[in-house]
C-alpha cells in the first residue's frame, strides 16, 4: 500500500503566484478559498519586490511559491528575510506536470498554477540552502567542475604524447615524476603538437592551483557542519572533499522519510516502467542531483582499492557483482545505491550503524 510521505493540507491563507524572469516577474493573487484576485507584473528589482509586497501583502498571511530556476535564489533570500520559512515554497520545475505539459504555456498561466497547487498542498518542493551550507554547496561544485576540467586536460595531452609514441604513466599526473616526463615531452617537440603540450601542462598546473584554494575553502566551511565529520569517519570511500560533497548536495538526511526514499533522491534507483503485466527494459532514474551521484561512485572506486575495514567489504561485494552481472558499471551503479542507503541509516540510528552489514559485513571481507 502506498503513502503519501507528507499529508495534504489546503494553504488556508491568501497565495501568491510569481513566475521569475530575469528582468520581468509575473504575479498571480489568490484568496484564502483558491479565487482568483489578480494577475499583474513588474520588473525584477529588489525595490519593485518591496513596494509589491507593501502594495498586496501588508500584515496579511500570505503564502508565496515560484519555481527554482537561476534567477531565483535573489528572491528567496528577500523573502526568507521577512517571512517564515512555512510560508516560501519552491516548486520543482520538472515536476510540475501543470506547467511543463501544458498546452496554454504563458507567464500568467505559470504564475496561476504555481499559486493554485500551493493553495492546494501539491506543489512539488525544491530543497534551497542556506547560510553555511549554500557555501559549501557553491565551494564543492566548483571544486568538482575544475577538477573535471583537469581530467579533461590530462585525457588531451595523453592522447597526444601517445601520437608521439609516448605513454605517460601515472594516474592524472600527480606524480613529480610524471609530470616531469610530461614537460621534457613538451620541450622536446617541434610545431603545433609541442605548443598544445605546453598548453594542457600549462592548464594542468593553473588547475591544480584552483583546486587547491577551493579545498582550503571547503576545509573552512567543514568546521561549522559536524555532520560533515561524521560522514567521512563512518562511512566508506569518503574522504574530507567528497563527504563535503555529499553533505552539500543532500542537506540535512533526516529531511528524507526513508532510506528507499534518499537513494531515488540521488538518481541511482532504477526506473521502473509496467503496464499490462509487461516490463519493459530500464536503466537508473537520473532524476537525482548529478553532483551527488558523482560524489556516491567515486566513493565506491575508492572503496574497490581499500584493503581493510568496512571500504573493503564494499570493494568485495562490487567484484562479486561484477563477476556475476559482467558489467562494472551496474555493479558500482548498485553499489553506490546501497552507499546512499547506509548514509542514511547513519543518521536515522547512529549507536547501531553498521557501515559493512549491508555488503555482507566485515566476514565477507576477511
Amino acid at each position: 500500500m502506498r503513502k503519501l510521505t507528507c499529508p495534504v493540507r489546503k494553504v488556508n491563507a491568501q497565495v501568491i503566484g510569481f513566475d521569475l524572469h530575469k528582468r520581468l516577474i509575473v504575479y498571480c493573487l489568490l484568496d484564502r478559498k483558491g479565487r482568483e484576485l489578480g494577475t499583474g507584473r513588474f520588473a525584477a528589482t529588489a525595490e519593485a519586490v518591496e513596494a509589491f509586497l507593501a502594495e498586496h501583502v501588508g500584515r496579511k498571511r500570505t503564502h508565496f511559491a515560484f519555481e527554482a530556476s537561476g534567477c531565483s535564489q535573489w528572491i528567496f533570500d528577500l523573502l526568507s528575510a521577512r517571512y517564515p520559512a512555512e510560508r516560501i515554497h519552491v516548486g520543482h520545475a520538472r515536476r510540475i506536470s501543470a506547467i511543463a505539459n501544458s498546452r496554454q504555456k504563458t507567464d500568467e498561466h505559470d504564475a496561476f498554477w504555481l499559486a493554485y497547487l500551493t493553495h492546494e498542498g501539491r506543489l512539488p518542493e525544491s530543497f534551497i540552502p542556506a547560510g553555511s551550507l549554500r557555501e559549501l554547496r557553491i565551494a564543492t561544485r566548483r571544486r568538482v567542475d575544475l577538477v573535471r576540467q583537469r581530467t579533461r586536460a590530462v585525457v588531451v595531452l595523453k592522447a597526444e604524447a601517445a601520437q608521439l609514441g609516448y605513454d605517460l604513466r601515472g594516474a592524472g599526473l600527480r606524480s613529480e615524476r610524471a609530470q616531469e616526463k610530461a614537460w621534457e615531452l613538451a620541450r622536446a617537440t617541434q610545431g603545433s603538437r609541442g605548443q598544445l603540450l605546453y598548453e594542457c601542462l600549462e592548464e594542468i598546473d593553473r588547475l591544480d592551483l584552483a583546486i587547491a584554494a577551493w579545498e582550503q575553502r571547503v576545509a573552512e566551511l567543514v568546521a561549522e557542519l559536524p555532520a560533515v565529520e561524521q560522514l567521512r569517519r563512518r562511512i566508506p570511500g569518503l574522504g574530507a572533499v567528497l563527504a563535503a560533497t555529499v553533505y552539500a548536495e543532500s542537506g540535512p538526511i533526516d529531511r528524507f522519510a526513508s532510506a528507499k526514499t534518499f537513494a531515488a533522491f540521488t538518481g541511482l534507483a532504477p526506473s521502473c516502467r509496467i503496464s499490462a503485466g509487461r516490463a519493459a527494459p530500464s536503466t537508473i532514474s537520473r532524476e537525482g542531483n548529478p553532483y551527488l551521484r558523482w560524489a556516491l561512485t567515486q566513493a565506491v572506486m575508492a572503496c574497490t582499492r581499500a584493503r581493510h575495514g568496512a571500504a573493503r567489504a564494499v570493494g568485495e561485494w562490487v567484484r562479486a557483482r561484477e563477476r556475476r552481472m559482467g558489467c562494472k558499471g551496474k555493479a558500482r551503479c548498485a553499489a553506490a545505491r546501497k552507499l546512499a542507503e547506509t548514509i542514511w541509516r547513519l543518521f536515522d540510528d547512529p549507536e547501531h550503524f553498521d557501515a559493512a552489514r549491508p555488503f555482507g559485513g566485515l566476514r565477507a571481507a576477511a
